[in-house]
This record gives C-alpha cells, sequence and structure tokens, in this order.
C-alpha cells in the first residue's frame, strides 16, 4: 500500500499522461459518426482512420522504442505528449478528412513514443518494488481513459459539434506535458545506461531469444483478442444470441472495464507468485476457453451469462499489459526495455489490422460467427504450446552474458 502511495505522489503525471491519450484515441474514435456525416464519408473511409493511426505506428515503433533508451525518459514523454497532443488537436480545424488522416499517422507516433517511455519510467521508479502491480495500475490509465472518453465526447458533440468537444484531450495533453517538462520526476539519474549496439544487432539479440519470441507471439494473440472483441463483439451478440444494440453496446462496456480492473489485479498476482510468465499463460487459456465458447455455445448461452463472460473476458483478454509489459522489462533488461517494448507494440499493430478484417471475412462468407471465433482461439493456444515446447525451463536474455 505505501508503493501505491508512494507511486501516486511521484508518478501522477506520466499516469495521467497516458490516461489522456487513451480518452483522445477512444474519444475520437466514438466522434467518427460525426465526422461521417459532415465530411459524407462511406463506412470504408471512416476505416481508414485505424489504419492511418496504426499504420504509422506500425512501421515506427521499434525506432521509437529505441529513441527512448537513447534520449531517455523525461524527453521522451515531453517529445511523444507534444506530437500527440498537437497533431490531435489540429484534428478541430481540418477543412478535409484526408487532413485528419494525415494528423493520425502523427498521433499514432506519438503513442508509440508514450507507451513504452511510460512504462520504463514505472519500471525504473519502481525497481522491486510490487512493479507489475504498478505497471498494472498504470495501464488501466489509458483504458480508463477511453472508456471515459467514449462515453462523454459523442454527447458533448451534440451539443456544441465535434470540432470544439476534440480540443478537450489534446489541451490537458499540453497542461500535462508542461507539468512533466517542468515538474517531472523520473529518477533520470537512476536510468541504466544502454549499450552502444546497432537498432540491427538489438533486434537480431531478440528474435535469438526463446523468451523474447514468446513475449512477441503473446503479445501478438492478446492483441488479436481485444482487437476483436473491440469491433465484432456487439455486433456479434446483436447478430447471433439476439441481443438489442443497447445490451450489446453495454456488454462491451462491461468488457472494457474488465480489463481496467484486470490490469492490476493480475499484476498483483505476478508479485505474489513472481512468475509472470504462468500468469500470461493462465490468461491465454481462459481467454481461448471464453471464445471457444462463444464459437460453439455462444447463441444459446443466457443474456447474464454472456454479461459475465464478456467481464471475464476483458478481465483476462485485455488485463494482461500489467504483467506483459513487466515481462518485456524482465527478460529484455531495462537498457534494451524501450526497444523490446517498441518491437512488441510492432506485433500489436500487426495484429490489429490483419486479423479483425479477416475476422470478418469468415464471417461474412459462413454466415456465422462460429469459426472466427475459433480462429481467435488458436492465438492463445499456439502461444502456449510454444512456451511449453521451446521456452520453459531456459534462461532469459538478462541471465546470460551477451
Amino acid at each position: 500500500m505505501n508503493a501505491i502511495l508512494s507511486f501516486a505522489r511521484h508518478m501522477y503525471s506520466v499516469f495521467a499522461l497516458n490516461s489522456i491519450m487513451g480518452f483522445v484515441l477512444g474519444g475520437f474514435v466514438a466522434l467518427l459518426p460525426f465526422l461521417r456525416d459532415d465530411f459524407a464519408l462511406s463506412r470504408a473511409e471512416v476505416g481508414f482512420f485505424a489504419t492511418s493511426l496504426f499504420g504509422a505506428s506500425l512501421f515506427t515503433a521499434i525506432y521509437a522504442g529505441n529513441l527512448i533508451d537513447r534520449i531517455g525518459i523525461h524527453k521522451s514523454l515531453c517529445l511523444g505528449g507534444l506530437v500527440m497532443g498537437i497533431a490531435a488537436g489540429l484534428f478541430s480545424i481540418s477543412p478535409v478528412y484526408a487532413v485528419i488522416l494525415f494528423l493520425a499517422l502523427f498521433v499514432g507516433l506519438g503513442e508509440c513514443i508514450l507507451t513504452p517511455a511510460g512504462n520504463k519510467a514505472i519500471m525504473i521508479w519502481a525497481g522491486n518494488r510490487m512493479n507489475n502491480t504498478l505497471l498494472g495500475i498504470f495501464r488501466a490509465g489509458p483504458g480508463l481513459g477511453a472508456l471515459i472518453g467514449a462515453s462523454f465526447l459523442p454527447a458533448l458533440a451534440l451539443h456544441w459539434g465535434w470540432r470544439p468537444v476534440s480540443l478537450i484531450g489534446p489541451l490537458l495533453f499540453l497542461i500535462i506535458c508542461t507539468v512533466i517538462f517542468f515538474k517531472g520526476e523520473f529518477c533520470e539519474e537512476r536510468e541504466v545506461v544502454k549499450k552502444e549496439n546497432s537498432l540491427k544487432g538489438e533486434l537480431a539479440i531478440f528474435l535469438g531469444d526463446p523468451h523474447c519470441r514468446f513475449a512477441l507471439i503473446t503479445g501478438f494473440s492478446f492483441a488479436v483478442v481485444l482487437s476483436v472483441v473491440v469491433t465484432y463483439l456487439p455486433l456479434w451478440l446483436h447478430e447471433g444470441p439476439g441481443f438489442s444494440l443497447s445490451m450489446a453496446g453495454l456488454a462491451l462496456g462491461i468488457s472494457r472495464l474488465g480489463g481496467v480492473l484486470g490490469r492490476p489485479f493480475w499484476g498483483y498476482l505476478a508479485d505474489r507468485t513472481g512468475n509472470q510468465e504462468s500468469i500470461l499463460l493462465w490468461e491465454g487459456a481462459i481467454v481461448a476457453i471464453i471464445v471457444l465458447g462463444f464459437g460453439l455455445l455462444g447463441d444459446y448461452l443466457s443474456l447474464m451469462l454472456l454479461m459475465v463472460l464478456s467481464f471475464v473476458l476483458g478481465f483476462a483478454g485485455m488485463g494482461f499489459e500489467g504483467v506483459y509489459f513487466g515481462f518485456l522489462g524482465k527478460i529484455a533488461g531495462l537498457e534494451r526495455t524501450g526497444t523490446m517494448t517498441g518491437m512488441a507494440l510492432t506485433f500489436f499493430r500487426l495484429a490489429i489490422m490483419t486479423v479483425p478484417p479477416i475476422f470478418g471475412f469468415i464471417a461474412d462468407t459462413t454466415s456465422t460467427y462460429t469459426l472466427s471465433w475459433l480462429l481467435v482461439a488458436i492465438f492463445p493456444v499456439l502461444s502456449i504450446g510454444y512456451y511449453l515446447l521451446g521456452v520453459r525451463g531456459r534462461k532469459p536474455l538478462t541471465c546470460r552474458n551477451i
């Protein structure tokens, strides 16, 4: 408890910055229907926003993570916050949708800098004191911010329009960046000096280590679950089990709430057991069982049970981040945490951009979601199988001389 109170006193600005990042991303996505009416967009054109946002980060996440290892946390947080805040603020004066898509590239770049910088700040500050728990609390911030933004910004936009409302998040961003610039406490003197390896050499080290490969596969599998749930859970509940649109949306909200609560819970459990790998494997197993249940039995389950399963799916499938990012620091070492996190984010984005369209295509082709849910279940199962066959019993990267 003392560690958590100390975290709140010293790291509130980093937590606030990442929470506002979630607020900006989740809130603006919720405003896309207003943009569709304003710019007369097709459904496909609306979808290009996510492509621009994640497309930029797909190709820049590794470089952004490596930059953090080289220039330090304080400069990285200020840089990422300013890039994201300014780009998102310019959405409000964009005359055409193409300009918004261009600016979304820089919003995605800012997110690529903020996520690993914030994670590294927490890990360096926490040391061995409830590292995973604090990361879980920290990673709950973007989810909570996204939930708040998606809940309130559309209602405000109905009264004032989407343009002024979209400025709320960027203005908060700039305020927090100013606080960080002048008063940020990130213990820079405790940062580990990065070894002078080339980026190509760093990536070769990671890809040659079985624990790092397991981390990348696991991150990809959880990103599949997260992106599919956010994109298709309400639609499936409406078209399959027959939920009303309002109840289907409520189920997604419950799933997101599960993710917010799950992050500190799983982090605390990892700190108590000292075994991050086992926690990630258990989370993957829970996710696989639930999505298999959706695929095989979903149309026959009761409303209440589906709500409970939606919560548990979010609790395990979205609540992995605290443990996961702590695991990245454990296997790669603090001097390489930024680069390793950037590499993991690349796999995240790859999953988000590729699997949901395949999920939808299979559902359209078969006129049912059964095979689509079975596809999702394959990824955590592959992650578990790879760990049991190729990773268990081997020393991680940080325990070897390299």
